[in-house]
């Protein structure tokens, strides 16, 4: 049995499949945040994980910014240990493999290229590349040769809705095209996550999603594309230029945004704790947000308003002791 002995009903889910898939996967509306929680806590259920902290920011950038803020002060273990693939396949891949034993070898040929998206892959591709090639000169300044395995274990961590679009789109089709519909719950739980979660990075004490991205623009050949404005954006401003699928390097963001930051200090209403100068030692504690309780030190130039924002122990008492502790981190060897 070939794709071609389908019936003409059974052709025309094909497509609905695939729009309703990229529309949900390459949305560019705000997510309900109290939706992408409950699609990531049903994750965790599914796989047997107790429930985490979920973290909402507004891009995978802000993701790589908040772990950054914890590694910087070793506090890494927070986060626990990845979820990396070999947990996803629990759901992905024993979902394609129970559904593989049902059709015929050539059906299966036939399908996966009918619900292939070039458009899908390219987000994903560009946009890891373009993180990894911001953050992997980060993580070597400052963390030496473990930077590599370190950089790749966050991104073992992340899902990509986008990456989930053609596998999704084929088992929608499955379920209600072919009448598996003994899957239906499975692949609920796929569809969920896909349509209220941006990237979302999975460890065992922290869930990280974030928001769609607010543009994504493309040419008349379904190429990520723009002349000269992002042709991905993000709320906070963190963004990618490409053009005809590819990207243009030139245009970068610096991955560390103090202004960023100290946004996000003063939206949250977070307790000032001490000052000293110029300096204000801030603290979000977790009844305030759904975080742990950090501190921060933010330091304001007088004469040019520059802002400086550094994540700080909690230990830390006063402005002018996380003013020495920093100095001494930052301190040439």
């Amino acid at each position: 049995m070939s794709a071609n002995h389908l019936t003409p009903e059974q052709h025309a889910l094909i497509s609905r499949y695939r729009e309703k898939w990229q529309h949900i996967g390459l949305s560019t509306e705000r997510i309900n945040q109290q939706h992408a929680k409950d699609a990531v806590r049903a994750i965790y259920t599914v796989l047997r994980l107790n429930e985490p902290e979920i973290i909402i920011v507004d891009s995978p950038n802000a993701a790589f910014e908040y772990i950054w803020n914890l590694l910087q002060v070793g506090s890494h273990t927070i986060l626990g240990d990845a979820i990396d693939s070999s947990y996803w396949s629990r759901i992905y891949s024993n979902l394609q493999s129970e559904l593989l034993v049902r059709l015929p070898v050539n059906l299966q040929t036939n399908l996966h290229s009918l619900f292939d998206n070039h458009l899908a892959k390219e987000y994903a591709t560009l946009l890891q590349k373009h993180l990894e090639n911001q953050w992997k000169q980060v993580f070597s300044q400052h963390l030496g040769k473990g930077d590599r395995n370190l950089l790749k274990n966050i991104f073992s961590s992340c899902r990509k809705p986008e990456s989930l679009i053609a596998g999704g789109s084929y088992f929608d089709f499955c379920i209600y095209g072919l009448n598996y519909h003994q899957f239906k719950n499975k692949v609920v739980i796929l569809e969920e996550f896909v349509k209220n979660c941006g990237w979302t990075f999975f460890f065992k004490n922290i869930a990280i999603i974030s928001n769609h991205s607010t543009t994504i623009s493309i040419d008349s050949n379904n190429h990520l594309h723009t002349e000269d404005t992002p042709a991905i954006a993000f709320a906070d401003g963190y963004s990618l230029y490409a053009q005809h699928g590819k990207t243009r390097l030139e245009r970068t963001r610096q991955p560390i945004d103090d202004i960023g930051w100290a946004r996000f200090l003063e939206k949250i209403n977070a307790v000032e704790i001490d000052s000293w100068e110029e300096y204000r030692l801030l603290r979000i504690v977790k009844q305030q947000i759904n975080v742990q309780t950090m501190q921060f030190l933010k330091a304001t130039n007088p004469n040019t308003g520059e802002v400086r924002v550094s994540r700080v122990p909690l230990r830390i008492a006063s402005a002018i002791e996380a003013v020495h502790w920093i100095n001494q981190r930052t301190k040439p060897k």
